[in-house]
């Protein structure tokens, strides 16, 4: 089975070049869509430190939240129902995986709107596209060099994560290449009615090759999985 992808080659990341994503735009006009109001957790401590399932390590400090089911990098607008305050946070993790709860903040968003002391709060969330006081700590001079093609391609990949925002992916990507030095691809697709950014390493013409790929990767992506393209 064939499909259209880009695929990011091997020489982006020797030289910096600012990106400039064409279809910004249309990811903009599938947002706003989500709404959900449910029971709000924050993360122990002992999760400082540890990497999440984006491959992105989490952070108290940074203003980040688990979703169950919402592409890495969409943006929620996070109220707390029993006071008014709000937090913009960006999802790079899965999870609460407990009965009646949607959402775990970390701590620094929590402190936001006050749940700290409560442990399980009520709260409103919003997908929304102004990034404003979101991911606070993020690095604001990322800059690469890519060389972007589309591609019709078949073959089995390792799949990494899923992305809504495309700067997410890069900065994942980038990771990626010092653990497997091979050709990155993007699949674009369109999953309930939003823009999702698929980060997928290599290409073999047999399964169990990409498997390997797969093996080596897993030390720090534990989550990647072989995909059939």
């Amino acid at each position: 089975m064939k499909r259209e992808v880009l695929i990011l080659k091997n020489s982006w990341f020797r030289n910096c070049f600012f990106l400039v994503f064409l279809f910004h735009s249309v990811f903009v006009l599938a947002q706003n869509e989500y709404e959900a109001t449910g029971i709000a957790s924050y993360y122990a401590d002992k999760f400082d430190g540890r990497q999440t399932a984006s491959g992105e390590i989490y952070r108290h400090s940074k203003l980040t939240a688990a979703h169950r089911s919402l592409p890495f990098g969409t943006l929620l607008k996070v109220i707390n129902t029993a006071n008014g305050k709000s937090v913009v946070v960006r999802v790079n993790d899965r999870g609460p995986f407990v009965d009646n709860r949607i959402l775990d903040l970390s701590q620094s968003a929590a402190l936001e709107i006050d749940a700290v002391k409560d442990g399980l709060v009520e709260v409103r969330i919003q997908q929304v596209a102004d990034e404003s006081g979101a991911d606070k700590e993020r690095p604001t001079n990322d800059c690469y060099r890519i060389d972007v093609s589309s591609v019709t391609i078949s073959g089995y990949g390792v799949q990494i994560g899923s992305f809504s925002q495309m700067e997410n992916l890069i900065r994942l990507a980038d990771e990626v290449k010092a653990v497997l030095d091979n050709d990155i691809y993007v699949m674009v697709a369109t999953v309930n009615g939003m823009i999702v950014n698929r980060l997928i390493v290599g290409l073999e013409r047999v399964k169990h090759k990409a498997e390997g790929n797969r093996d080596q990767l897993r030390a720090q992506f534990p989550n990647c999985f072989v995909v059939q393209l």
